[in-house]
């Protein structure tokens, strides 16, 4: 029977396709660079739930678990598109297959950094680097905020009892500004780099 003044399952609901009121019309596959999409999607929605929280005072202790879960894909995300991106900028060889663990993303990404920018400053690739080393302290494989226990039944965060979500939405966007000025900086390199290899040909 259906529960008085709530929705209820219709026959023929479609979950995926357009609708008349355009604005709600989510577009895909317009660009070539879906990584950069993927990446900003999952910080700018992350932060909208943090400022939310902020704004409102309520769902604090709903919202952190996707809130946290969103900024971490988001660094994944961004490694990821900052190493395809540099590999073939600086001509190193091409391999994320099964890579999920963010420090080893960083490892790799950071030499590539300090190669297209040698003068860049250590003590903020060193605050970056920090920031990730924490998240991986609190969740190394990106399960800790999607699920409330391990398969063998363990707490995933025994050891959390807080956590300030305008600080974390803070010191996220301190730590995304250089990721995000890094990837526009490789993106604009790699399109002069294309562009002088296809005048050659």
């Amino acid at each position: 029977m259906e529960p008085k003044d709530l929705p209820w399952p219709k026959a023929g609901d479609v979950l995926f396709q357009p609708a008349e009121d355009w604005w709600n019309n989510a577009c895909l596959n317009y660009t070539s660079n879906t990584w950069d999409l993927y990446a900003t999607g999952y910080k700018e929605a992350a932060d909208n739930l943090a400022k939310s929280v902020d704004e409102t005072r309520h769902h604090a202790d709903l919202f952190v678990y996707p809130i946290v879960f969103l900024y971490r894909h988001y660094l994944e995300l961004r490694l990821k598109d900052l190493l395809m991106m540099g590999q073939e900028l600086t001509a190193r060889p091409q391999d994320l297959k099964h890579i999920h663990r963010i420090d080893i993303l960083w490892s790799m990404c950071r030499p590539i950094l300090e190669e297209v920018w040698p003068n860049s400053e250590r003590e903020a690739l060193d605050a970056v680097e920090d920031c990730i080393k924490q998240f991986v302290k609190v969740d190394p494989a990106s399960m800790s905020f999607r699920y409330p226990a391990t398969k063998d039944g363990k707490p995933t965060l025994p050891d959390i009892k807080h956590i300030n979500l305008r600080n974390l939405k803070d010191v996220l966007a301190r730590t995304s500004a250089l990721l995000e000025g890094a990837s526009m900086g490789i993106s604009s390199h790699l399109d002069n780099k294309r562009e002088m290899t296809t005048a050659f040909l």
